[in-house]
């Protein structure tokens, strides 16, 4: 009895598969034969290179193979898994002289062996077809699979060609450019379903995109990096509407501290392996990985604490990826995330709402997709108007031409939003200590950035003529926050009056600056002032007030305004024997005050263990040194007083894990880790002695 016949869905993706997994090896060929050292650069009697003969040959089987698995022939697929094979063996010498990009190569082509010997899904005939409601659905069913595929090898060779520097190499980028145009016309029924829905988002995106393609037609790299950027953003479009994609996120949902944690090391790892490519360096070799992972993990958790100098180390490529990670890192993965369903006319189950609310830390059930809109929309706002005053200033007051002035300012705007700390001037803001107008505006931004988002929906709907009457967390936020930052400027100023800020002429520069540094503290990690010779007695101040950090919701990090508040509210009541804390005529349940406890808790120690094993690896580094150090990188503030320059690898270790803890909390870490159902066992009451 003769097989059953393949789906044609199925034929069209092994194909693509086959065109993915060429396209790459020969990539990664190009890669690899640029170093005289290895064997694909030698030359074989037909006057090629190993490396050259490889790519022809395997260009020629795989078109031919993917030809045979789109007709149906059953060769095709005997051959399939060979030409696979053909790929890892190739690469295998290669781990010895580049192994990053021969493991990359060897990890795509196990993996699609394996789905091809084990996934039903392309091999069973019998599998059920999705229902399908509408053309564009009809689209997705048969072509969708093949389509996302050759979308992230598009994606990847996009990015590999421009982070290697093949735009030389006329063999990688015309065959990279030749893969973007073929997947922008297989794409184009998808593209224009979405375009006959009238979403105005997608139409702003196709107008974008149009404007930018004719002077982008003059330089194929230009034009390869925007159709890379179509090819990334078609391919998110895609994955949001998938089953996969909703299935995934279901499951993070029942674990919403589990997804905080996955995600953040995601983009993190992602940013580390970007930074590691040749052409996000500034200088001739590339950025070593533990620099580019502490690099990116500061990025990422929007600290700003670096070993390496911004503006020196880095390229243009580097910048744009520092700053892509600290906007993902500011908003939060799962942010994105929601508001891309809402914008597809999506619905989140409401186990995913409740997940967005515990995340955001919102009182009010319900308003996760509205705050989610304002989030999104608020920070580009903000973040376009602070970058449009800062342009202006560096433009006519510093000189600097129109798109470098625009360049500058906007990646200022999103870092002081986002409470990031990173500049791409080598002293900070030292240099403009004494401009009130560029420290006004980055104060702003640090300090709107810094009051999260629930207090920035309350304050609009205040200005907007709407309910005047604040939430308890409104009001303690702001309080907090204006308390923290008066007491911070005021003691800075006493302390530093003649020690830091004895170099200004006038006593409104040092108040100006002195105001700026209890503003930075605030999580930011700018400073306009020389850290080299700080006071004891600042020192202390300023790793308090950075523990304290920002605001719940909020870009800044700290165990949090309100969570101070609560343990304040929390003390007289215990000095009282009162049965509940009391906060502004409000009753504190105890979970909450539960909560803050630990979060005080668990945040000390980290800062603790942090603390001592920096002394520990670190013989030369003083006490107030590496406590200033820990608590900037738990607190994700991005300050140092000259610690980060010492420290060694298992020191660049220990900064990373606690950056990475104090970006997605302690508390959340506790809840990833445990289990998803506390014990419902109960044991008899005993008291004890304390104090």
């Amino acid at each position: 009895m003769s097989a059953a016949p393949i789906p044609r869905p199925a034929r069209r993706l092994q194909a693509a598969r086959m065109i993915g997994a060429a396209i790459i090896g020969i990539l990664a060929e190009r890669v690899v034969s640029g170093s005289p050292h290895s064997y694909l650069a030698l030359t074989v009697p037909p006057g090629l290179s190993v490396g050259a003969l490889y790519s022809l040959t395997m260009a020629l089987l795989s078109g031919l193979c993917a030809l045979g698995l789109l007709t149906g022939r059953r060769s095709a697929y005997v051959v399939f898994p060979l030409l696979l094979s053909i790929h890892i063996g190739v690469f295998v010498p290669v781990l010895a002289q580049d192994a990053p990009v021969a493991a990359v190569v060897l990890l795509w082509n196990l993996l699609l062996i394996g789905d091809y010997l084990f996934s039903l899904s392309v091999r069973n005939p019998r599998a059920r077809r999705a229902e399908v409601h509408d053309a564009q659905a009809t689209w997705v069913a048969r072509y969708g699979g093949a389509a996302r595929h050759l979308l992230l090898v598009s994606v990847l060779a996009t990015t590999a060609v421009g982070g290697f520097r093949l735009t030389e190499s006329s063999t990688a980028l015309y065959l990279c450019l030749g893969l973007d145009a073929a997947v922008v016309a297989a794409t184009a029924p998808f593209v224009f379903g979405l375009l006959r829905q009238r979403r105005r988002y997608i139409i702003g995106l196709a107008l974008l995109l149009v404007l930018m393609l004719p002077p982008a037609l003059v330089n194929p790299a230009a034009l390869l990096a925007l159709l890379g950027v179509y090819a990334a953003g078609v391919l998110t479009l895609m994955l949001g509407r998938s089953q996969v994609f909703a299935d995934l996120l279901q499951s993070f949902y029942t674990r919403p501290a589990l997804l905080i944690l996955s995600t953040f090391g995601m983009i993190a790892g992602t940013g580390a392996l970007l930074l590691t490519f040749p052409a996000a360096s500034a200088g001739p070799h590339a950025v070593p990985f533990l620099d580019a992972l502490f690099t990116a993990m500061s990025a990422t958790c929007v600290t700003g604490l670096i070993v390496l100098d911004t503006p020196v180390a880095f390229s243009g490529f580097g910048q744009v990826v520092i700053l892509l990670l600290i906007q993902l890192g500011g908003l939060g993965i799962m942010v994105l995330s929601t508001f891309a369903t809402v914008l597809l006319g999506g619905r989140l189950a409401l186990r995913g709402e409740q997940a967005l609310e515990e995340v955001l830390d919102l009182a009010s059930p319900g308003s996760a997709y509205e705050l989610t809109r304002f989030i999104v929309v608020s920070t580009l706002l903000i973040e376009a108007a602070g970058a449009g005053l800062l342009a202006l200033s560096y433009h006519y007051h510093y000189g600097y031409e129109p798109l470098e002035a625009l360049w500058r300012g906007g990646f200022h705007a999103v870092s002081a939003f986002c409470n990031a700390g990173f500049s791409l001037w080598s002293d900070s803001l030292i240099q403009f200590q004494r401009d009130a107008f560029v420290q006004g505006v980055h104060m702003a931004l640090i300090v709107l950035g810094g009051l999260g988002f629930s207090v920035l929906a309350a304050l609009w709907m205040s200005a907007r003529g709407g309910s005047r009457r604040w939430s308890l967390q409104t009001r303690i936020v702001l309080l907090m926050s204006a308390g923290l930052l008066a007491g911070g400027w005021a003691l800075y100023a006493m302390t530093e009056w003649n020690a830091s800020l004895a170099g200004f002429g006038s006593a409104s520069d040092k108040l100006l600056n002195a105001l700026f540094q209890s503003v930075s503290l605030r999580t930011a990690g700018f400073n306009t002032v020389d850290y080299a010779g700080l006071e004891g007695a600042t020192i202390l101040m300023m790793v308090v007030w950075m523990f304290v950090g920002a605001s719940p919701g909020s870009t800044g990090g700290g165990i949090k305004t309100t969570t101070l508040a609560v343990m304040l509210a929390a003390l007289p009541a215990l000095i009282r024997n009162q049965p509940r804390a009391m906060l502004l005529r409000r009753t504190i349940p105890h979970d909450i005050v539960y909560r803050a406890a630990t979060i005080m808790t668990v945040a000390t120690m980290v800062a603790v263990l942090a603390i001592f094993l920096l002394l520990a690896t670190h013989e030369e580094m003083g006490f107030e040194k590496a406590a200033f150090e820990a608590v900037s990188a738990l607190a994700t503030v991005g300050l140092s007083i000259g610690a980060t320059g010492e420290l060694n690898a298992t020191g660049k270790w220990v900064i990373i894990l606690t950056m990475f803890i104090g970006r997605v909390g302690p508390i959340s870490l506790a809840l990833a880790l445990g289990s998803p159902n506390g014990s419902q066992i109960t044991y008899p009451e005993a008291k004890i002695m304390v104090g």
